[in-house]
Protein backbone atom coordinates (compact mmCIF):
# COMPACT_ATOMS: atom_id res chain seq x y z
CA UNK A 1 0.00 0.00 0.00
CA UNK A 2 1.01 3.62 -0.48
CA UNK A 3 2.87 5.15 1.84
CA UNK A 4 0.05 7.86 2.57
CA UNK A 5 0.97 10.44 5.22
CA UNK A 6 -1.15 10.10 8.35
CA UNK A 7 -0.98 14.17 8.12
CA UNK A 8 -3.45 15.73 6.08
CA UNK A 9 -2.49 19.21 6.54
CA UNK A 10 -4.84 21.70 6.80
CA UNK A 11 -3.91 25.22 5.36
CA UNK A 12 -5.76 28.52 5.13
CA UNK A 13 -5.77 31.50 2.61
CA UNK A 14 -8.24 33.88 3.40
CA UNK A 15 -11.50 31.82 3.54
CA UNK A 16 -10.10 28.82 1.84
CA UNK A 17 -9.29 25.62 2.79
CA UNK A 18 -7.56 23.13 0.89
CA UNK A 19 -6.13 20.11 2.10
CA UNK A 20 -2.75 18.52 1.53
CA UNK A 21 -2.16 14.70 0.61
CA UNK A 22 1.10 13.33 0.45
CA UNK A 23 2.36 10.46 -0.63
CA UNK A 24 5.53 8.68 -1.02
CA UNK A 25 6.11 6.41 -4.43
CA UNK A 26 9.75 4.43 -4.19
CA UNK A 27 10.06 3.08 -7.70
CA UNK A 28 13.15 -0.38 -7.66
CA UNK A 29 13.47 -3.41 -9.51
CA UNK A 30 12.07 -6.36 -8.55
CA UNK A 31 12.02 -10.18 -9.61
CA UNK A 32 8.71 -11.26 -10.23
CA UNK A 33 6.78 -14.43 -11.87
CA UNK A 34 3.90 -14.28 -14.22
CA UNK A 35 4.30 -17.35 -16.42
CA UNK A 36 6.23 -19.74 -14.09
CA UNK A 37 9.49 -17.80 -15.31
CA UNK A 38 11.46 -15.36 -12.67
CA UNK A 39 12.17 -11.95 -14.85
CA UNK A 40 13.14 -8.35 -13.62
CA UNK A 41 10.07 -6.32 -13.49
CA UNK A 42 10.06 -2.33 -12.23
CA UNK A 43 7.30 -1.53 -9.12
CA UNK A 44 6.43 1.26 -7.28
CA UNK A 45 6.05 0.31 -3.72
CA UNK A 46 7.19 -3.16 -4.14
CA UNK A 47 3.88 -3.98 -6.33
CA UNK A 48 2.93 -3.97 -10.26
CA UNK A 49 0.55 -2.35 -10.81
CA UNK A 50 0.94 0.88 -8.43
CA UNK A 51 -0.97 1.52 -5.62
CA UNK A 52 -4.27 3.91 -6.20
CA UNK A 53 -3.72 7.21 -4.83
CA UNK A 54 -6.68 8.71 -3.71
CA UNK A 55 -7.62 12.91 -3.64
CA UNK A 56 -10.69 14.87 -3.54
CA UNK A 57 -10.71 17.38 -6.00
CA UNK A 58 -9.39 20.77 -4.85
CA UNK A 59 -6.52 18.60 -2.94
CA UNK A 60 -3.07 20.32 -2.89
CA UNK A 61 -0.69 16.84 -3.99
CA UNK A 62 2.51 16.30 -2.89
CA UNK A 63 4.17 13.47 -4.28
CA UNK A 64 7.84 12.21 -3.25
CA UNK A 65 9.01 9.78 -6.33
CA UNK A 66 12.57 8.16 -5.20
CA UNK A 67 14.17 6.41 -7.14
CA UNK A 68 16.11 3.25 -6.10
CA UNK A 69 16.85 1.77 -9.41
CA UNK A 70 20.08 1.80 -11.32
CA UNK A 71 18.77 3.73 -14.11
CA UNK A 72 17.39 6.92 -14.67
CA UNK A 73 13.37 7.14 -14.75
CA UNK A 74 10.25 9.58 -14.18
CA UNK A 75 6.35 9.30 -13.51
CA UNK A 76 3.76 11.36 -15.90
CA UNK A 77 0.23 11.73 -14.08
CA UNK A 78 -1.65 10.80 -16.95
CA UNK A 79 -4.94 13.04 -17.88
CA UNK A 80 -4.41 15.63 -14.76
CA UNK A 81 -4.46 19.11 -15.53
CA UNK A 82 -1.12 20.70 -13.78
CA UNK A 83 1.60 22.82 -14.17
CA UNK A 84 3.89 21.95 -16.80
CA UNK A 85 6.66 21.53 -14.99
CA UNK A 86 5.11 18.87 -12.90
CA UNK A 87 4.17 17.12 -16.21
CA UNK A 88 6.84 14.20 -15.63
CA UNK A 89 8.03 14.21 -19.33
CA UNK A 90 11.92 13.99 -19.31
CA UNK A 91 13.99 16.42 -21.15
CA UNK A 92 10.48 18.20 -21.83
CA UNK A 93 9.23 19.51 -18.79
CA UNK A 94 11.52 18.03 -16.34
CA UNK A 95 15.36 16.38 -15.85
CA UNK A 96 14.99 12.70 -15.39
CA UNK A 97 15.23 11.50 -12.09
CA UNK A 98 18.69 9.52 -11.82
CA UNK A 99 19.27 6.75 -9.59
CA UNK A 100 19.42 6.99 -6.11
CA UNK A 101 17.36 10.32 -6.53
CA UNK A 102 13.96 11.82 -5.01
CA UNK A 103 11.75 14.07 -7.04
CA UNK A 104 8.82 16.24 -5.23
CA UNK A 105 5.99 16.84 -7.08
CA UNK A 106 3.34 19.57 -6.18
CA UNK A 107 0.27 20.70 -7.94
CA UNK A 108 -3.18 21.19 -7.28
CA UNK A 109 -6.34 18.94 -8.18
CA UNK A 110 -8.41 20.85 -10.09
CA UNK A 111 -10.84 17.99 -11.34
CA UNK A 112 -12.48 14.20 -10.61
CA UNK A 113 -12.64 10.94 -11.80
CA UNK A 114 -10.42 8.10 -12.71
CA UNK A 115 -6.67 8.25 -13.85
CA UNK A 116 -3.65 6.71 -13.95
CA UNK A 117 0.33 7.45 -13.95
CA UNK A 118 3.05 5.69 -15.52
CA UNK A 119 6.85 6.44 -16.76
CA UNK A 120 7.88 8.28 -19.24
CA UNK A 121 11.39 7.04 -19.60
CA UNK A 122 12.09 4.92 -22.44
CA UNK A 123 10.32 1.64 -22.02
CA UNK A 124 9.62 1.51 -18.27
CA UNK A 125 5.98 1.15 -18.80
CA UNK A 126 5.92 -2.26 -20.38
CA UNK A 127 8.18 -3.33 -17.36
CA UNK A 128 5.66 -2.14 -14.67
CA UNK A 129 5.68 1.63 -13.96
CA UNK A 130 2.38 2.78 -13.68
CA UNK A 131 -0.42 2.72 -11.31
CA UNK A 132 -3.77 4.28 -10.44
CA UNK A 133 -5.39 8.14 -9.59
CA UNK A 134 -9.06 8.21 -8.22
CA UNK A 135 -10.07 11.98 -7.44
CA UNK A 136 -13.51 12.45 -5.85
CA UNK A 137 -15.36 15.37 -6.78
CA UNK A 138 -15.99 18.47 -4.43
CA UNK A 139 -19.70 17.47 -4.50
CA UNK A 140 -21.24 13.88 -4.30
CA UNK A 141 -22.77 13.34 -7.65
CA UNK A 142 -25.67 10.46 -8.72
CA UNK A 143 -23.06 7.22 -8.49
CA UNK A 144 -20.80 8.82 -5.85
CA UNK A 145 -22.03 6.29 -3.16
CA UNK A 146 -21.95 3.25 -5.04
CA UNK A 147 -18.61 0.82 -3.93
CA UNK A 148 -16.28 1.21 -6.44
CA UNK A 149 -12.93 -0.91 -7.90
CA UNK A 150 -9.78 0.09 -9.94
CA UNK A 151 -9.23 -2.17 -13.16
CA UNK A 152 -5.91 -1.80 -14.14
CA UNK A 153 -4.99 -3.49 -17.35
CA UNK A 154 -2.14 -4.47 -18.75
CA UNK A 155 -0.19 -6.76 -21.06
CA UNK A 156 2.94 -8.87 -19.86
CA UNK A 157 6.29 -9.97 -21.79
CA UNK A 158 9.05 -12.33 -19.75
CA UNK A 159 11.32 -10.48 -23.02
CA UNK A 160 12.85 -7.46 -22.60
CA UNK A 161 11.16 -4.82 -23.88
CA UNK A 162 14.71 -3.39 -25.83
CA UNK A 163 14.59 -6.65 -27.37
CA UNK A 164 10.82 -6.18 -28.47
CA UNK A 165 11.59 -3.08 -30.01
CA UNK A 166 14.50 -4.88 -31.53
CA UNK A 167 12.34 -7.74 -32.94
CA UNK A 168 10.20 -4.94 -34.21
CA UNK A 169 12.66 -2.59 -35.83
CA UNK A 170 13.69 -6.24 -37.79
CA UNK A 171 10.77 -6.32 -39.71
CA UNK A 172 9.85 -10.05 -38.18
CA UNK A 173 6.71 -11.55 -38.60
CA UNK A 174 7.96 -13.82 -35.31
CA UNK A 175 5.22 -12.01 -33.66
CA UNK A 176 2.29 -12.54 -35.39
CA UNK A 177 3.23 -16.37 -35.85
CA UNK A 178 2.92 -16.99 -32.32
CA UNK A 179 -0.10 -14.87 -31.84
CA UNK A 180 -2.17 -17.41 -34.79
CA UNK A 181 -2.40 -14.21 -36.51
CA UNK A 182 0.17 -15.22 -39.55
CA UNK A 183 -0.46 -14.91 -43.15
CA UNK A 184 -0.28 -16.51 -46.31
CA UNK A 185 -1.47 -17.47 -49.89
CA UNK A 186 -2.29 -20.49 -48.80
CA UNK A 187 -4.42 -19.08 -45.87
CA UNK A 188 -5.94 -16.57 -48.23
CA UNK A 189 -6.89 -19.70 -50.44
CA UNK A 190 -8.40 -21.89 -47.54
CA UNK A 191 -10.59 -19.54 -46.77
CA UNK A 192 -11.44 -18.48 -50.50
CA UNK A 193 -9.60 -15.45 -49.81
CA UNK A 194 -7.33 -14.57 -52.65
CA UNK A 195 -8.61 -11.58 -54.06
CA UNK A 196 -8.60 -9.80 -50.46
CA UNK A 197 -4.77 -11.17 -50.29
CA UNK A 198 -3.39 -10.30 -53.53
CA UNK A 199 -5.50 -6.97 -53.72
CA UNK A 200 -3.31 -5.74 -50.34
CA UNK A 201 0.02 -7.63 -51.91
CA UNK A 202 -0.74 -5.28 -55.33
CA UNK A 203 -0.58 -2.10 -53.20
CA UNK A 204 2.54 -3.35 -51.00
CA UNK A 205 0.99 -3.26 -48.27
CA UNK A 206 2.10 -5.30 -44.99
CA UNK A 207 -0.12 -8.03 -43.44
CA UNK A 208 -2.59 -6.75 -41.34
CA UNK A 209 -2.79 -6.86 -37.28
CA UNK A 210 -4.06 -5.11 -34.70
CA UNK A 211 -1.01 -5.12 -32.11
CA UNK A 212 2.70 -5.51 -33.24
CA UNK A 213 3.38 -7.57 -29.81
CA UNK A 214 2.92 -11.10 -28.79
CA UNK A 215 2.18 -11.26 -24.96
CA UNK A 216 3.25 -13.86 -22.57
CA UNK A 217 -0.16 -12.46 -20.44
CA UNK A 218 -2.68 -10.15 -19.90
CA UNK A 219 -3.31 -8.85 -16.72
CA UNK A 220 -6.09 -7.13 -14.55
CA UNK A 221 -4.43 -5.50 -11.46
CA UNK A 222 -1.09 -7.49 -11.84
CA UNK A 223 -2.99 -10.54 -12.50
CA UNK A 224 -4.46 -12.88 -15.03
CA UNK A 225 -7.91 -13.22 -12.93
CA UNK A 226 -9.15 -11.97 -9.73
CA UNK A 227 -12.19 -12.14 -7.72
CA UNK A 228 -14.61 -9.59 -6.43
CA UNK A 229 -16.73 -10.85 -3.25
CA UNK A 230 -20.12 -9.06 -3.94
CA UNK A 231 -24.22 -8.72 -2.86
CA UNK A 232 -26.88 -10.11 -5.14
CA UNK A 233 -28.28 -7.10 -6.84
CA UNK A 234 -25.29 -4.81 -5.65
CA UNK A 235 -24.54 -2.09 -8.28
CA UNK A 236 -20.53 -1.43 -8.33
CA UNK A 237 -18.88 1.20 -10.39
CA UNK A 238 -15.58 -0.20 -12.01
CA UNK A 239 -12.77 2.13 -13.18
CA UNK A 240 -11.48 0.76 -15.99
CA UNK A 241 -7.53 1.89 -17.23
CA UNK A 242 -6.10 0.87 -19.93
CA UNK A 243 -2.67 0.69 -18.72
CA UNK A 244 -1.37 -1.42 -21.29
CA UNK A 245 1.87 -0.69 -23.66
CA UNK A 246 0.04 -2.00 -26.98
CA UNK A 247 -3.41 -4.21 -25.95
CA UNK A 248 -6.41 -2.50 -26.98
CA UNK A 249 -9.03 -4.44 -24.60
CA UNK A 250 -12.64 -5.52 -25.60
CA UNK A 251 -14.77 -5.04 -22.55
CA UNK A 252 -18.14 -6.71 -21.31
CA UNK A 253 -19.60 -8.48 -18.18
CA UNK A 254 -21.45 -11.65 -18.45
CA UNK A 255 -24.62 -10.42 -15.77
CA UNK A 256 -25.50 -8.29 -18.01
CA UNK A 257 -24.96 -4.99 -19.94
CA UNK A 258 -22.61 -2.55 -18.42
CA UNK A 259 -23.56 0.60 -18.21
CA UNK A 260 -21.06 3.50 -18.79
CA UNK A 261 -20.61 6.78 -17.10
CA UNK A 262 -17.61 8.36 -17.49
CA UNK A 263 -14.63 7.93 -20.02
CA UNK A 264 -11.64 9.62 -19.74
CA UNK A 265 -12.21 10.85 -16.17
CA UNK A 266 -15.30 12.71 -17.26
CA UNK A 267 -18.95 12.06 -16.69
CA UNK A 268 -21.10 11.62 -19.37
CA UNK A 269 -24.88 10.97 -20.00
CA UNK A 270 -25.04 6.99 -18.74
CA UNK A 271 -25.65 4.50 -21.71
CA UNK A 272 -25.72 0.61 -21.24
CA UNK A 273 -23.17 -1.37 -23.68
CA UNK A 274 -22.94 -5.42 -23.94
CA UNK A 275 -19.54 -4.81 -25.62
CA UNK A 276 -16.95 -2.22 -26.06
CA UNK A 277 -13.35 -1.04 -27.74
CA UNK A 278 -11.04 0.48 -24.78
CA UNK A 279 -7.81 2.01 -26.04
CA UNK A 280 -4.50 1.95 -25.40
CA UNK A 281 -4.44 5.01 -22.15
CA UNK A 282 -7.98 5.60 -21.65
CA UNK A 283 -10.31 5.32 -18.78
CA UNK A 284 -13.76 4.36 -18.73
CA UNK A 285 -16.37 4.01 -15.84
CA UNK A 286 -19.09 1.36 -15.50
CA UNK A 287 -21.73 0.23 -13.54
CA UNK A 288 -21.97 -3.40 -13.55
CA UNK A 289 -25.10 -5.18 -11.57
CA UNK A 290 -24.22 -8.44 -9.37
CA UNK A 291 -26.81 -11.45 -10.01
CA UNK A 292 -28.99 -12.81 -8.17
CA UNK A 293 -26.66 -15.50 -7.69
CA UNK A 294 -23.34 -16.70 -8.67
CA UNK A 295 -19.82 -15.49 -9.45
CA UNK A 296 -19.81 -13.34 -13.30
CA UNK A 297 -17.14 -12.79 -15.14
CA UNK A 298 -15.81 -9.12 -16.36
CA UNK A 299 -13.69 -9.95 -19.33
CA UNK A 300 -11.06 -7.91 -20.71
CA UNK A 301 -10.14 -9.61 -24.03
CA UNK A 302 -6.94 -8.51 -26.42
CA UNK A 303 -8.48 -6.99 -29.49
CA UNK A 304 -6.30 -9.27 -31.67
CA UNK A 305 -7.71 -11.98 -29.60
CA UNK A 306 -4.81 -13.58 -28.07
CA UNK A 307 -5.76 -13.30 -24.51
CA UNK A 308 -7.97 -12.21 -21.72
CA UNK A 309 -7.96 -11.27 -17.99
CA UNK A 310 -10.90 -11.49 -15.82
CA UNK A 311 -12.28 -10.37 -12.54
CA UNK A 312 -15.41 -12.79 -11.42
CA UNK A 313 -17.84 -10.57 -9.35
CA UNK A 314 -19.88 -12.45 -7.02
CA UNK A 315 -19.64 -15.85 -5.57
CA UNK A 316 -20.38 -19.06 -6.47
CA UNK A 317 -21.14 -20.91 -9.37
CA UNK A 318 -18.92 -19.62 -12.44
CA UNK A 319 -20.37 -17.50 -15.50
CA UNK A 320 -18.08 -17.03 -17.79
CA UNK A 321 -18.71 -13.91 -20.81
CA UNK A 322 -18.82 -15.19 -24.26
CA UNK A 323 -15.66 -15.51 -26.34
CA UNK A 324 -15.15 -13.16 -29.32
CA UNK A 325 -14.82 -14.24 -32.52
CA UNK A 326 -10.99 -14.21 -34.03
CA UNK A 327 -10.41 -10.96 -36.55
CA UNK A 328 -9.80 -12.28 -39.56
CA UNK A 329 -6.99 -10.25 -40.90
CA UNK A 330 -7.60 -11.06 -44.41
CA UNK A 331 -10.43 -8.86 -44.78
CA UNK A 332 -9.33 -5.94 -46.44
CA UNK A 333 -10.93 -2.50 -46.40
CA UNK A 334 -12.82 -1.44 -49.52
CA UNK A 335 -12.04 -2.39 -53.29
CA UNK A 336 -8.93 -2.02 -55.33
CA UNK A 337 -8.45 0.90 -57.82
CA UNK A 338 -5.61 0.80 -60.81
CA UNK A 339 -4.58 4.11 -59.46
CA UNK A 340 -3.51 2.74 -55.73
CA UNK A 341 -1.65 -0.31 -57.52
CA UNK A 342 0.27 2.29 -59.20
CA UNK A 343 0.91 4.99 -56.71
CA UNK A 344 4.48 6.04 -55.87
CA UNK A 345 4.02 6.60 -52.20
CA UNK A 346 2.28 3.87 -49.18
CA UNK A 347 -0.32 7.18 -49.33
CA UNK A 348 -1.45 6.92 -52.53
CA UNK A 349 -1.41 3.64 -51.93
CA UNK A 350 -4.02 3.57 -49.97
CA UNK A 351 -5.98 5.96 -51.58
CA UNK A 352 -4.60 9.00 -49.84
CA UNK A 353 -2.47 10.57 -51.41
CA UNK A 354 -0.59 13.73 -49.71
CA UNK A 355 -1.82 16.39 -52.23
CA UNK A 356 -5.21 15.56 -52.02
CA UNK A 357 -4.66 15.67 -48.09
CA UNK A 358 -3.31 19.09 -48.46
CA UNK A 359 -5.94 20.36 -50.15
CA UNK A 360 -8.79 18.88 -47.32
CA UNK A 361 -10.37 16.12 -49.17
CA UNK A 362 -10.28 13.77 -45.80
CA UNK A 363 -10.64 16.59 -43.30
CA UNK A 364 -14.18 15.37 -42.01
CA UNK A 365 -14.73 12.54 -39.54
CA UNK A 366 -15.31 9.23 -41.09
CA UNK A 367 -13.56 6.55 -42.89
CA UNK A 368 -11.95 7.64 -46.17
CA UNK A 369 -9.40 6.47 -48.97
CA UNK A 370 -9.42 2.97 -50.01
CA UNK A 371 -12.51 2.84 -51.86
CA UNK A 372 -13.21 6.23 -52.11
CA UNK A 373 -15.83 6.81 -49.25
CA UNK A 374 -15.28 9.85 -47.04
CA UNK A 375 -17.34 11.64 -44.57
CA UNK A 376 -19.32 9.01 -43.34
CA UNK A 377 -21.21 9.46 -40.12
CA UNK A 378 -19.59 8.19 -37.19
CA UNK A 379 -16.33 5.57 -37.63
CA UNK A 380 -17.33 3.39 -40.22
CA UNK A 381 -16.30 -0.53 -40.51
CA UNK A 382 -14.26 -1.67 -42.79
CA UNK A 383 -16.36 -3.56 -45.99
CA UNK A 384 -16.92 -6.82 -45.09
CA UNK A 385 -16.05 -8.16 -48.67
CA UNK A 386 -12.58 -9.50 -50.72
CA UNK A 387 -11.22 -8.62 -53.66
CA UNK A 388 -10.79 -10.52 -56.50
CA UNK A 389 -8.67 -9.32 -60.03
CA UNK A 390 -10.82 -11.08 -62.67
CA UNK A 391 -8.85 -9.92 -65.39
CA UNK A 392 -5.29 -10.70 -66.30
CA UNK A 393 -2.29 -8.66 -65.00
CA UNK A 394 -1.25 -6.48 -67.29
CA UNK A 395 2.65 -5.99 -68.36
CA UNK A 396 3.42 -2.57 -68.28
CA UNK A 397 6.04 -2.65 -71.35
CA UNK A 398 4.33 -1.68 -74.41
CA UNK A 399 0.74 -0.76 -72.82
CA UNK A 400 -0.39 2.77 -72.61
CA UNK A 401 -2.44 3.27 -69.35
CA UNK A 402 -2.94 6.83 -69.62
CA UNK A 403 -6.51 6.57 -70.67
CA UNK A 404 -7.69 3.72 -68.68
CA UNK A 405 -10.26 4.02 -66.34
CA UNK A 406 -9.18 4.02 -62.73
CA UNK A 407 -12.68 3.20 -61.16
CA UNK A 408 -13.12 -0.10 -59.23
CA UNK A 409 -11.67 -3.55 -60.76
CA UNK A 410 -13.67 -6.04 -60.98
CA UNK A 411 -15.21 -7.83 -57.47
CA UNK A 412 -16.06 -10.64 -55.68
CA UNK A 413 -17.94 -10.89 -52.67
CA UNK A 414 -16.52 -13.99 -50.66
CA UNK A 415 -17.39 -16.23 -47.47
CA UNK A 416 -16.23 -13.94 -43.85
CA UNK A 417 -19.16 -11.30 -42.46
CA UNK A 418 -19.43 -10.21 -38.93
CA UNK A 419 -23.31 -11.94 -39.28
CA UNK A 420 -21.45 -15.42 -40.44
CA UNK A 421 -18.20 -15.60 -39.30
CA UNK A 422 -15.86 -18.28 -40.74
CA UNK A 423 -15.55 -21.66 -38.49
CA UNK A 424 -12.40 -23.42 -39.74
CA UNK A 425 -11.65 -27.31 -39.08
CA UNK A 426 -8.24 -28.79 -39.97
CA UNK A 427 -5.28 -26.63 -40.22
CA UNK A 428 -4.11 -28.20 -43.45
CA UNK A 429 -1.44 -30.84 -41.71
CA UNK A 430 0.05 -28.42 -39.63
CA UNK A 431 1.05 -25.71 -42.13
CA UNK A 432 -1.45 -23.36 -41.16
CA UNK A 433 -1.35 -24.21 -37.56
CA UNK A 434 -0.01 -19.99 -37.08
CA UNK A 435 -1.90 -18.92 -39.53
CA UNK A 436 -5.55 -16.54 -39.35
CA UNK A 437 -7.11 -19.18 -41.32
CA UNK A 438 -6.66 -21.91 -38.42
CA UNK A 439 -8.63 -19.70 -36.07
CA UNK A 440 -12.13 -20.66 -35.06
CA UNK A 441 -14.06 -19.11 -35.59
CA UNK A 442 -13.21 -15.62 -37.80
CA UNK A 443 -15.44 -12.51 -37.79
CA UNK A 444 -14.19 -9.16 -39.85
CA UNK A 445 -11.93 -6.73 -37.80
CA UNK A 446 -14.23 -4.27 -38.33
CA UNK A 447 -17.15 -2.30 -35.96
CA UNK A 448 -19.72 -4.81 -35.30
CA UNK A 449 -21.95 -6.09 -32.73
CA UNK A 450 -19.63 -9.00 -32.46
CA UNK A 451 -15.98 -6.40 -32.63
CA UNK A 452 -17.37 -3.04 -32.34
CA UNK A 453 -15.54 0.31 -32.53
CA UNK A 454 -14.81 2.73 -29.54
CA UNK A 455 -18.26 3.95 -28.43
CA UNK A 456 -17.54 7.65 -28.97
CA UNK A 457 -20.26 8.46 -31.27
CA UNK A 458 -22.68 7.73 -27.95
CA UNK A 459 -20.13 9.91 -25.46
CA UNK A 460 -22.31 13.12 -24.69
CA UNK A 461 -20.98 15.67 -22.50
CA UNK A 462 -23.71 16.49 -19.55
CA UNK A 463 -23.15 20.29 -20.27
CA UNK A 464 -21.94 22.29 -24.03
CA UNK A 465 -18.18 22.03 -24.42
CA UNK A 466 -17.93 24.41 -27.12
CA UNK A 467 -16.00 27.71 -26.99
CA UNK A 468 -16.34 31.14 -27.59
CA UNK A 469 -17.01 31.81 -30.82
CA UNK A 470 -14.94 35.04 -31.10
CA UNK A 471 -11.72 33.01 -30.18
CA UNK A 472 -9.59 32.60 -33.46
CA UNK A 473 -9.21 28.83 -34.66
CA UNK A 474 -5.79 27.24 -35.61
CA UNK A 475 -5.94 24.10 -37.90
CA UNK A 476 -3.39 21.72 -37.92
CA UNK A 477 -3.66 18.82 -40.32
CA UNK A 478 -1.61 15.97 -38.96
CA UNK A 479 -1.10 12.58 -40.91
CA UNK A 480 -0.46 9.63 -39.56
CA UNK A 481 1.93 6.82 -41.26
CA UNK A 482 4.22 4.11 -40.93
CA UNK A 483 6.73 2.43 -42.18
CA UNK A 484 6.36 -1.46 -40.81
CA UNK A 485 8.94 -2.96 -42.87
CA UNK A 486 11.68 -0.49 -40.85
CA UNK A 487 9.31 0.01 -38.11
CA UNK A 488 9.25 4.00 -37.90
CA UNK A 489 6.06 5.86 -37.69
CA UNK A 490 5.72 9.30 -38.63
CA UNK A 491 3.31 12.42 -38.09
CA UNK A 492 3.17 13.89 -41.08
CA UNK A 493 5.39 11.40 -42.78
CA UNK A 494 8.52 12.51 -39.96
CA UNK A 495 9.86 11.33 -37.06
CA UNK A 496 9.72 13.08 -34.20
CA UNK A 497 12.58 15.83 -33.97
CA UNK A 498 13.79 18.88 -31.99
CA UNK A 499 13.04 20.88 -34.99
CA UNK A 500 9.10 19.86 -35.55
CA UNK A 501 7.38 21.11 -32.61
CA UNK A 502 3.65 22.21 -33.35
CA UNK A 503 3.52 26.07 -32.28
CA UNK A 504 0.35 26.98 -30.95
CA UNK A 505 -0.33 30.50 -29.25
CA UNK A 506 -2.40 31.19 -25.99
CA UNK A 507 -5.94 32.12 -26.35
CA UNK A 508 -6.90 30.40 -29.49
CA UNK A 509 -8.78 27.43 -29.98
CA UNK A 510 -6.67 24.65 -31.62
CA UNK A 511 -8.30 22.17 -34.19
CA UNK A 512 -6.48 18.88 -34.70
CA UNK A 513 -7.43 17.06 -37.99
CA UNK A 514 -6.13 13.47 -37.49
CA UNK A 515 -6.08 11.93 -40.74
CA UNK A 516 -4.81 7.85 -39.95
CA UNK A 517 -3.07 6.48 -43.25
CA UNK A 518 -1.73 3.49 -41.51
CA UNK A 519 -3.90 0.12 -41.03
CA UNK A 520 -3.23 0.32 -37.18
CA UNK A 521 -5.11 1.63 -34.42
CA UNK A 522 -3.25 5.01 -33.12
CA UNK A 523 -4.50 6.15 -29.45
CA UNK A 524 -3.62 9.36 -29.62
CA UNK A 525 -2.43 11.64 -26.17
CA UNK A 526 -1.62 15.29 -25.50
CA UNK A 527 -0.38 16.00 -22.48
CA UNK A 528 -2.45 18.88 -19.92
CA UNK A 529 -5.51 19.47 -21.75
CA UNK A 530 -8.85 17.84 -22.18
CA UNK A 531 -10.01 18.21 -25.95
CA UNK A 532 -13.67 17.72 -27.76
CA UNK A 533 -14.18 14.67 -30.10
CA UNK A 534 -15.63 16.15 -32.70
CA UNK A 535 -18.74 13.51 -33.25
CA UNK A 536 -22.30 12.99 -33.49
CA UNK A 537 -23.24 14.86 -30.04
CA UNK A 538 -22.68 17.86 -31.41
CA UNK A 539 -22.57 21.04 -28.94
CA UNK A 540 -22.47 17.90 -26.54
CA UNK A 541 -19.36 16.07 -27.80
CA UNK A 542 -17.19 14.71 -25.18
CA UNK A 543 -14.63 16.23 -23.89
CA UNK A 544 -11.21 13.42 -23.30
CA UNK A 545 -7.71 13.24 -22.81
CA UNK A 546 -6.69 10.33 -25.44
CA UNK A 547 -8.71 8.98 -28.43
CA UNK A 548 -8.01 6.47 -30.68
CA UNK A 549 -7.72 7.22 -34.79
CA UNK A 550 -9.32 4.18 -36.53
CA UNK A 551 -7.46 2.51 -39.19
CA UNK A 552 -7.89 4.56 -42.54
CA UNK A 553 -10.23 7.52 -41.00
CA UNK A 554 -9.92 11.03 -39.74
CA UNK A 555 -10.45 12.11 -36.02
CA UNK A 556 -11.40 15.74 -35.20
CA UNK A 557 -10.44 17.30 -32.03
CA UNK A 558 -10.34 21.01 -30.76
CA UNK A 559 -9.17 22.27 -27.36
CA UNK A 560 -8.61 25.89 -25.59
CA UNK A 561 -5.01 26.64 -25.86
CA UNK A 562 -5.01 27.98 -22.37
CA UNK A 563 -2.17 25.59 -20.59
CA UNK A 564 1.10 27.60 -20.99
CA UNK A 565 4.06 25.64 -21.71
CA UNK A 566 5.91 22.65 -24.02
CA UNK A 567 3.13 19.58 -23.64
CA UNK A 568 3.93 16.44 -25.76
CA UNK A 569 1.41 14.58 -28.12
CA UNK A 570 2.01 11.21 -29.15
CA UNK A 571 0.72 7.92 -29.86
CA UNK A 572 0.21 6.30 -26.69
CA UNK A 573 1.33 2.52 -28.48
CA UNK A 574 4.54 2.22 -26.12
CA UNK A 575 6.54 1.23 -29.34
CA UNK A 576 5.20 3.64 -32.28
CA UNK A 577 5.98 6.80 -29.34
CA UNK A 578 9.15 5.33 -28.72
CA UNK A 579 9.88 4.67 -33.07
CA UNK A 580 8.68 8.51 -33.57
CA UNK A 581 5.31 9.02 -33.40
CA UNK A 582 5.02 11.81 -31.31
CA UNK A 583 5.40 15.47 -31.21
CA UNK A 584 5.87 18.88 -28.91
CA UNK A 585 2.93 21.11 -28.68
CA UNK A 586 4.71 24.46 -28.15
CA UNK A 587 3.57 27.66 -27.13
CA UNK A 588 4.87 30.32 -28.67
CA UNK A 589 6.61 33.22 -25.87
CA UNK A 590 6.93 30.30 -23.37
CA UNK A 591 10.86 29.67 -22.16
CA UNK A 592 12.09 26.11 -21.77
CA UNK A 593 14.09 25.98 -18.41
CA UNK A 594 17.46 25.14 -19.47
CA UNK A 595 17.87 22.33 -16.92
CA UNK A 596 15.81 20.16 -18.85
Amino acid sequence: MAALLGSLLLFASGTLRAVTVEYDLTIAQQAMDFTGHTVEAMTVNGQLPGPTLRFTEGDHAVIRVHNRMDVETSIHWHGLLLPNAMDGVPHVTYPPIASGETFTYEFDLRQSGTYWYHSHTMLQEQRGLYGSIVIAPKEAGEFDGLRDHVVVLSDWTDEDANSVLHTLKRGSEWYAIQKGSGQSILGAARLGMLGAYFSRELQRMPPMDLSDVYYDRFLLNGAPQQSLVAQPGEKIRLRVIAGSASTFFYLQFAGAPMRVIAADGQMVRPFKEERMLIGVAETYDVIVTVPPEGSYEFRASAHDGSGHASLWIGEGTRHAAPDIPFPNLYVNMGGLKLKQVLALTPGGSMGMPTKAVREGKFDQPGMNGMDGMSSMDGMMMPMETTTTISTPLMEHSGHDMSGMDDSMMPMDTSMATDDNPVTTKSSWLGLLAEDVSSQAPLAGGGMSAERPGPPYDKLRALQSTTFDASKPVREIRLTLDGDMERYVWFLNNKPLSESDDIEIKRGEVVRFIMINRSMMHHPMHLHGHFFRVLNAQGEYSPLKHTVDVVPMTTTVIEFAAEEFGDWFFHCHLLYHMMSGMARVVHYQDFTLDPAT
